[in-house]
C-alpha cells in the first residue's frame, strides 16, 4: 500500500494483494435462551462463514460500486449462450484480443494464429444450431486508435487550451477510478475509444452501410478481452448507437459493444456446451468475408502485429506517439529513465541542443496511478491556523527554484502518460488464466505455471512472438477511414471519439440490489 496517506486517498485503489481492503461486517447474534452443552475442554464455534460478494471485492485491483458489480455479473459465458438461443434472427460477431490469443497460446501450448483458428472454429461451427458469423481480430482496431491518438498529442502541442499530460483512455478500470474519485482529471483524458469500442461502432456501422442489417439491433457483438472492467465499458452509456446513428434510426439505443467475456470465460463457454476445447481443429479457417469493399476486407483481414517488447503489451500507444515525435522534430533523440518500478518508466525527447522538447511516460497499476494523480491535481491551499499572522506570498527566487525543479526533471513538458489499472500492463488483466487456476489446468492435462510471474513472463512471450508471424505493421489508415465513411454516412469524430463524465461514488452508501439490476439492465448502458 502507499506509504503516503491523505483523506484524499482514502478511497484510491491499491495494487493486488492477499489482504482484502473490506473489512467483513459482524452483526450481533440475535438473543436467545438456548443453551449449547458440549464435550468437556471445548467450545461450540458460534462464528459464520465470512461473506464477500463482488460489490465488496477488487477488480482489476480496484473497488468496484454497486452497480458496476451487476454490469460485470450480467455479462458472462452464460448470457452469450443464451442469446444464441433468444435472438436466432442476429447476425452473431466476435471480436477477439490479442493479449486473450497469448494467455490462450500458452494453455495449449500452441501460437497465437493457431488460437486463432480454434476459436473460430468454436464459434462458428461447434455452437449447435445457432452460430457465430465471423471472428474478427481486434488488432486493425488498434491501428485505428493509435493513428489518432498520435495526430492527438501532436494537435494538443499547437493548442495552449488542452490539459497535459493526455492520459490514456483505452483502460477502463482507470477511466472508472479517474471518474468517480478524482473527476477534476477528466480534462486530461484522451478522447479517443478503445480498440474494442472503436471495434464495435465500427462492425456495427459498416453492415447497416452495405444493406447486411437494418439496424445496430440486427448485430450483437460478443469481444473476448483479457479483464473484467471491459465490460463496463462495454456497458458505457456514451458507447451506443444513439452516439453515432445517422439520422436517429428508429430512435432504439443499444450497445456497440452487446457482451464482453473473458480469456477463461470463454473456456467455460466450450465446457458448457460439452466441447473439449483441446480438440478444436488447429487448420487455418477460411478468412471472413467482413466487407464487401476491398479496401476495408483487406484491412480487417490482414494481421497485424502486436509491435515489439518496446510497445509493451497494451497496445503500443506511448512507443507510437514517441515515433511520431521524433518525426516532427528530426535530429532528436529519446533518452529513457527507469522509475521507482518496473511498471514505471519516462521517456525524454531531447533535441540535438541537450533541450528537453517533450515527455512520455507509462504508468500501469494503482500503486504508480495514485502517485501520478497526487502529481497532477492541483495543491490545495494550506494555511495555518496562527492567530495575527499574515499570509506570505512566495517570493519571485522560490517560485524560480520550483520552475527550475520541474524544467529539470521535465515535467512541464510532459505531454502523455500510457496508464492501466493493471500491473505488468493488459497480459495480466483480471480475466485472464492465473497460475493457480487449478481445474483449468488440471482440465488442460498440464502442470499449472510455478507462480504468477512466471506465468505472465510466457503470456509476454507469446505475445511478442506473434510479431515475428504477421505481415504489415501498419495499412493506410485514411484510406480505409475514408472508405468506410463513404459506406455509412458516419462523421469521422462519431467513430473514434467519446466523452466522459463525473460518476456518483456510492462506496459505503451502496445502491440496493433492485436499483443497481434497474440500472445494469439498460440496452443502452447502464454505467
Amino acid at each position: 500500500m502507499s506509504a503516503i496517506l491523505s483523506a484524499d486517498a482514502l478511497n484510491d485503489f491499491i495494487a493486488p494483494s492477499v489482504e482484502c481492503i473490506k473489512p467483513v461486517e459482524s452483526l450481533p447474534e440475535p438473543q436467545s435462551n438456548e443453551l449449547t452443552v458440549g464435550i468437556e475442554g471445548t467450545m461450540p464455534d458460534t462464528r459464520t462463514a465470512a461473506q464477500i460478494s463482488l460489490t465488496d471485492c477488487l477488480a482489476c485491483s480496484g473497488c468496484v460500486t454497486s452497480s458496476e458489480a451487476v454490469l460485470v455479473s450480467m455479462q458472462s459465458h452464460n448470457e452469450v449462450l443464451s442469446a444464441l438461443q433468444q435472438f436466432p434472427g442476429k447476425k452473431f460477431v466476435a471480436l477477439l484480443s490479442p493479449q486473450s490469443r497469448a494467455a490462450l497460446a500458452v494453455a495449449l501450448q500452441t501460437t497465437e494464429q493457431t488460437v486463432t483458428n480454434m476459436v473460430t472454429e468454436l464459434l462458428t461451427k461447434s455452437l449447435g444450431e445457432k452460430q457465430f458469423e465471423m471472428v474478427v481480430d481486434t488488432n486493425p482496431f488498434r491501428q485505428l486508435s493509435l493513428h489518432y491518438a498520435s495526430e492527438e498529442v501532436l494537435d494538443s502541442l499547437d493548442d495552449p487550451e488542452r490539459k497535459r499530460p493526455i492520459l490514456t483512455s483505452a483502460c477502463p478500470g482507470f477511466i472508472c477510478y479517474l471518474e468517480s474519485t478524482h473527476p477534476i482529471l477528466i480534462p486530461h483524458l484522451s478522447t479517443l475509444k478503445s480498440p474494442q469500442a472503436i471495434g464495435g461502432t465500427f462492425l456495427k456501422a459498416l453492415m447497416i452501410g452495405e444493406g447486411r442489417a437494418t439496424s445496430p439491433d440486427d448485430v450483437y457483438i460478443v469481444s473476448i478481452m483479457p479483464c473484467f472492467d471491459k465490460k463496463l465499458e462495454g456497458a458505457r452509456g456514451e458507447l451506443t448507437s444513439t452516439a453515432w446513428q445517422v439520422n436517429g434510426a428508429d430512435g432504439t439505443s443499444v450497445r456497440d459493444v452487446d457482451c464482453v467475456i473473458t480469456t477463461r470465460e470463454l473456456l467455460s463457454l466450450a465446457e458448457a456446451k460439452g466441447i473439449d476445447f483441446r480438440s478444436l481443429s488447429r487448420s487455418a479457417q477460411p478468412t471472413p468475408a467482413i466487407s464487401s469493399n476491398p479496401t476495408i476486407q483487406k484491412f480487417l483481414t490482414t494481421r497485424l502485429t502486436n509491435g515489439a517488447a518496446d510497445n509493451g503489451t497494451s497496445g503500443g500507444n506511448l512507443t507510437t506517439i514517441l515515433s511520431s515525435l521524433l518525426a516532427r522534430y528530426p535530429g532528436s533523440t529519446v533518452t529513457i529513465q527507469p522509475g521507482r518500478n518496473i511498471d514505471t518508466r519516462d521517456y525524454l525527447v531531447v533535441s540535438p541542443t541537450g533541450e528537453t522538447i517533450a515527455k512520455l511516460s507509462r504508468c500501469y497499476g494503482f500503486r504508480n496511478i495514485q502517485n501520478l494523480v497526487r502529481k497532477l491535481k492541483p495543491a490545495p491551499t494550506r494555511v495555518l491556523p496562527i492567530f495575527g499572522a499574515k499570509r506570505v506570498a512566495a517570493t519571485p527566487a522560490a517560485a524560480r527554484r520550483v520552475a527550475a525543479k520541474k524544467a529539470g526533471s521535465g515535467e512541464d513538458k510532459s505531454v502523455y502518460v500510457e496508464v492501466m489499472a493493471c500491473p505488468g500492463g493488459c497480459t495480466n488483466g483480471g480475466g485472464q488464466i492465473k497460475w493457480d487456476d487449478e481445474a483449468i489446468w488440471t482440465a488442460l492435462g498440464l502442470d499449472k505455471p510455478e507462480s504468477q510471474r512466471d506465468l505472465l513472463a510466457r503470456v509476454d512471450e507469446a505475445y511478442y512472438s506473434a510479431s515475428e508471424e504477421t505481415k504489415e505493421r501498419e495499412y493506410g489508415i485514411q484510406a480505409v477511414v475514408g472508405e468506410f465513411l463513404k459506406a455509412t454516412g458516419l462523421e469521422e469524430d462519431k467513430l473514434v471519439r467519446t466523452g466522459y463524465r463525473q460518476v456518483a461514488n456510492d462506496i459505503g452508501n451502496r445502491l440496493s440490489e433492485k436499483d443497481a439490476l434497474a440500472v445494469a439492465s439498460r440496452n443502452d448502458g447502464g454505467w
